[in-house]
C-alpha cells in the first residue's frame, strides 16, 4: 500500500481497536481511527510518526459513521483497509445481561440494555460495512486486483456463550452469520471480508466483567491485545485469507476444565 492509503480502525482509542491501530501504524499505513471518544492510539508516538488521525464517531448513527468515512475521503486517501473492533459487552455485575429476575423468574426491566448491544455490535457492523465499502468501491482498481478488505470482530462467546450473555452472544453470532454472505457480495468489488473470533483478552471489556473461573488450556493466560493485532495485519496481507472466521483463544473452549484455574 502506498503512502495514500488509509486504513479505518473502529473503536481504535482502547482494547483489541488501539492494539490494531498501533500495529497498522507502525507498519507505514495510515490509520483513521473512529471512536467516542480519543485515547492512547490517537497519541503522535515515534512509533507511529503521526499516522494515527481521530474521528469522533458513534457506531449507533448512521450519519455519524457516514460523516467520518467523508472525512476519510476528503483527506485525499484510498480508503484500502477496515478493522472493525468497536462493540460493548454489557453484562457483568452492573449490567446484568439476564432476562429474568432470580427470585420471582419475573422480567427484567433491562430490554434498553438488550436494544443497545444490538445497536452497537450488529447495526453498527452493518453501518461501518456498508459504507465503508462502498467508499473502498471506488478505488478504481482492476477487477483482478483487490480493492481493500475488512476484517470484523466476533468473540469466542458467538460459540460458548454463557448465562447473562444471550444479548452480546446474539450480535457476535450475527456477525460470524454475515461473514460468508458479505464475502460473496463484495467479491464483486475486490474486497475481502474475515472475522476474528477473541478469546479472553486484556482490555476493558474483560476488566467489566464478573471474575469467574477462566480455563484457557495454553498459554494458561489471557490474550495480548497486540496478538490480535498481529493477526488483523496477517489478514491484510494475505489476500487468500476471505470468508473465513479465526478463532484466537489459546484453546479455550466454553466446557474446558483445567488442572487449576490460572485466574478467579
Amino acid at each position: 500500500m502506498n503512502s495514500r492509503t488509509a486504513i479505518v480502525v473502529t473503536g481504535g482509542s482502547s482494547g483489541l481497536g488501539a492494539a490494531a491501530a498501533q500495529r497498522f501504524a507502525a507498519s507505514g499505513h495510515t490509520v483513521h481511527v473512529f471512536d467516542l471518544h480519543p485515547g492512547d492510539s490517537a497519541a503522535d508516538t515515534g512509533e507511529t510518526d503521526g499516522r494515527v488521525v481521530f474521528h469522533q464517531t458513534d457506531v449507533r448513527s448512521d450519519d455519524s459513521v457516514r460523516a467520518a468515512f467523508t472525512a476519510v475521503e476528503q483527506a485525499g486517501e484510498e480508503l484500502r483497509g477496515i478493522v472493525h473492533c468497536a462493540g460493548i459487552a454489557a453484562f457483568g455485575p452492573h449490567n446484568p445481561g439476564q432476562l429474568l429476575h432470580g427470585e420471582d423468574h419475573s422480567p427484567l426491566d433491562n430490554l434498553g440494555t438488550v436494544e443497545n448491544v444490538l445497536d452497537t455490535n450488529l447495526l453498527g457492523t452493518f453501518r461501518i460495512v456498508r459504507h465503508g465499502a462502498s467508499l473502498m468501491a471506488r478505488n478504481g482498481r482492476h477487477p483482478a486486483e483487490e480493492n481493500g478488505f475488512i476484517v470484523l470482530t466476533s468473540s469466542g462467546a458467538a460459540f460458548d456463550g454463557k448465562a447473562g450473555q444471550s444479548a452480546y452472544v446474539a450480535s457476535k453470532a450475527a456477525i460470524i452469520g454475515m461473514t460468508l454472505p458479505l464475502a460473496r457480495e463484495f467479491s464483486a468489488i475486490g474486497v475481502r471480508v474475515v472475522t476474528i473470533a477473541p478469546g479472553l483478552f486484556n482490555t476493558p471489556i474483560l476488566d467489566d466483567t464478573p471474575k469467574i473461573e477462566r480455563h484457557v488450556p495454553y498459554p494458561a493466560r489471557v490474550g495480548d491485545p497486540d496478538e490480535f493485532a498481529r493477526l488483523a495485519l496477517h489478514i491484510a496481507e494475505n489476500h487468500y485469507i476471505n470468508a473465513d472466521v479465526i478463532r484466537i483463544d489459546g484453546g479455550t473452549r466454553g466446557e474446558f476444565r483445567s488442572a487449576s484455574p490460572f485466574i478467579r
